[in-house]
């Protein structure tokens, strides 16, 4: 596996990890026929504290974990090596996601719960 396909793969999971696994515990609130305000509450709060995760620490985390090839033109100053920094605009874009995606999905299982109890 080359640099550039391991790039690929570990943007793609900064970015959609998150936004998928909110996703899927949403779900699995909604099935629930009777859930109350503090699984609500706690939905939310992890996903708002995995966004912050994501963004602070899965753009070094991923630098780690996959290091760009050594260059010996860049390792002695002559250029620029920004290889590493998709790494860190991904784990950003991802935690914007999962934000976004925690606090829809927030509003959306309250007027769920709204409507349930009003039935």
């Amino acid at each position: 596996m080359t640099y550039g396909t391991a790039t690929l793969i570990g943007c793609a999971a900064l970015v959609l990890g998150g936004p998928i696994g909110l996703s899927l515990v949403a779900n699995l609130i909604r099935r629930q026929r009777e859930f109350g305000r503090r699984s609500l509450r706690l939905f939310v709060a992890s996903g708002i504290i995995v966004s912050g995760a994501i963004f602070l620490f899965g753009g070094p985390a991923f630098h780690r974990l996959f290091p760009p090839p050594y260059d010996p033109m860049l390792a002695n100053g002559n250029g620029l090596d920004l290889r590493g920094f998709l790494f860190w605009w991904a784990a950003w874009a991802g935690a914007a996601l999962t934000f976004t995606i925690a606090l829809a999905y927030g509003v959306d299982l309250s007027r769920l719960r709204r409507s349930r109890q009003a039935a």
